[in-house]
């Protein structure tokens, strides 16, 4: 067992920079529709010259920050070599790729910093704006810039429960009939790629409901963030995602600013 790494805020800062270069690179194509390559996964799934030149900025420069492996989404790593990790980098260099092929701006990087398997930081970077979200064990969840950033908290719901959605998959379920038969009115908003979380944990909603498929990449860092801002993350059946394993796929899950929605909402 190693000991738990913690990022000093020079790390912090340093990640952030390096996220916006990253980010620099995907607005590079995403404002040069000639270099807009599109490719497609073994699941459907789009790939661009963005997601590759991101992902590359992203590999070269984090060891650099804490040196450890890096596992991407567009640099995958077997099973048989990565298992035995205890503390790794866990990238998606592009989350929302469909967004960024639709121009709606809602894409952004996940960082995560794992250990014995589970998120304990994570940093959100959104290119268009250049606003960042970070957050874990020993960090607490901010939203802005290093230097300049502003604490954020998930909410209570004292009102409508303020659920989210995809905006490119279906995300309505039986969960709207639990909250309503709990009492709650239900005001739902599509939103697209991590920003979903993002939204609960700065206060601005209560519930993703996610009903289709995601992987580690896309769930760990916004975990992170949103566990410090004092939201939860867990499958439909109240137990925690697990991380590290043979798959990189989630199973289905719930994300709530307000712990007591669980109560609610699992099974």
């Amino acid at each position: 067992m190693t000991l738990r790494p913690e990022l000093s805020n020079p790390q912090i800062s340093a990640l952030f920079q390096l996220m916006q270069q990253a980010g620099d690179d995907i607005l590079a194509v995403y404002h040069d529709r000639s270099r807009w390559q599109t490719d497609h996964k073994a699941d459907d799934s789009p790939v661009t010259a963005a997601d590759i030149a991101a992902s590359r900025r992203l590999e070269a420069g984090l060891p650099d920050i804490l040196d450890c492996p890096v596992l991407s989404e567009e640099a995958l790593v077997p099973y048989t070599d990565r298992q035995s990790w205890q503390t790794y980098w866990l990238v998606d260099p592009l989350d929302g790729t469909r967004e960024f092929l639709h121009k709606s701006d809602e894409f952004v990087i996940n960082v995560a910093l794992m250990h014995e398997n589970q998120p304990i930081f994570g940093m959100l970077f959104q290119p268009v704006t250049g606003i960042g979200w970070w957050g874990g064990q020993d960090v607490a969840a901010q939203q802005g810039k290093p230097g300049s950033a502003t604490v954020i908290r998930a909410e209570a719901v004292t009102g409508p429960v303020q659920v989210l959605g995809s905006r490119r998959s279906a995300w309505q379920g039986a969960w709207r009939d639990r909250l309503e038969t709990a009492g709650f009115d239900v005001d739902t908003r599509s939103v697209g790629s991590a920003l979903k979380f993002m939204m609960l944990a700065n206060g601005s909603a209560h519930c993703y409901p996610r009903l289709g498929p995601t992987s580690e990449w896309d769930t760990a860092a916004p975990q992170a963030i949103l566990t410090a801002a004092g939201g939860r993350l867990v499958q439909w059946n109240g137990e925690p995602l697990r991380y590290g394993k043979t798959s990189t796929l989630n199973p289905e899950f719930v994300a709530v600013s307000d712990p007591d929605l669980l109560a609610v909402l699992c099974l």
